[in-house]
């Protein structure tokens, strides 16, 4: 039941705070104070004095060359006793330092936050060349690999829901847009324990991700290799999804989750 409250108890710069940091939330690019003004319908001087007290408390940052804000992980890592990130976190770095070693490509891992996934740590490949992904970054579940596990381990009522309300974004030529060849993608993951992104997103990127799960079963996130295409042949693929997977049932059985794979 909503409750009514009444405006006497109401903060009105509280107010206009939380709706900045709600709209730059819908705005991980970032947007201008000018944006944030016009968007908003707030002065620019209390806009300015807002980002300047969330900077201060390191609630958001300033692009270091232009003008743009966004915000910063601070949120989702004050979260962390209610959502399990730190200690899933914690867990999995030994784990992917490991994977790291043995692949020399950046490892990350994340989780699902509402129908988007979150970015929440990286271990930096050891090549001249790799790929580095900021934390707090989201992505979308159709292009990503680990985006794909989250589908596959979603209840079906979920999972149909975010495929009628959600846009599959064309970001390159091999992005899927059709809900049945990503249903096909999607099984498939579950099937194996990993999933791919053959250049889904971004042109000359591929991952392959597996997911972490807890003592009842449950999918905590995932950990997911990320490379140059040109040093990822196709028929590398299997071999590579499997590490990943075996890398992520050594963290799940951290959090006592014994479940064993059939072969």
């Amino acid at each position: 039941m909503k409750v009514q409250i009444d405006d006497k108890y109401r903060v009105p710069g509280l107010e206009r705070g939380l709706r900045v940091i709600e709209y730059l939330n819908d705005h991980p690019d970032g947007l201008t104070m000018g944006e944030l003004s016009s968007k908003l319908g707030i002065p620019t001087n209390s806009v300015y004095r807002i980002l300047a007290t969330l900077e201060r408390r390191n609630y958001v940052q300033k692009q270091e060359s232009g003008s743009h804000y966004y915000l910063t992980s601070k949120l989702l890592s004050m979260s962390a006793p209610v959502t399990g990130v730190s200690s899933f976190v914690e867990s999995s770095l030994p784990y992917m330092r490991a994977l790291r070693d043995d692949t020399r490509e950046s490892v990350l891992c994340g989780t699902l936050l509402g129908e988007e996934g979150v970015v929440l740590e990286q271990v930096e490949g050891l090549h001249s060349f790799s790929f580095r992904i900021k934390p707090g970054l989201r992505f979308p579940l159709h292009t990503a690999a680990p985006g794909k596990l989250f589908l596959a381990h979603m209840s079906e009522q979920e999972r149909l829901a975010y495929l009628k309300n959600a846009p599959l974004q064309k970001f390159t030529p091999h992005t899927l847009t059709s809900t049945s060849a990503l249903l096909k993608e999607v099984n498939q993951a579950k099937q194996d324990g990993y999933a791919f992104d053959r250049e889904e997103e971004v042109i000359g990127q591929v991952c392959v991700a597996s997911g972490v799960f807890n003592r009842s079963g449950r999918l905590n996130g995932a950990i997911w290799m990320v490379a140059p295409s040109n040093r990822v042949l196709a028929q590398d693929l299997s071999e590579l999804g499997t590490k990943v997977r075996e890398c992520a049932e050594q963290i799940s059985l951290t959090f006592g989750h014994s479940k064993l794979r059939v072969a």
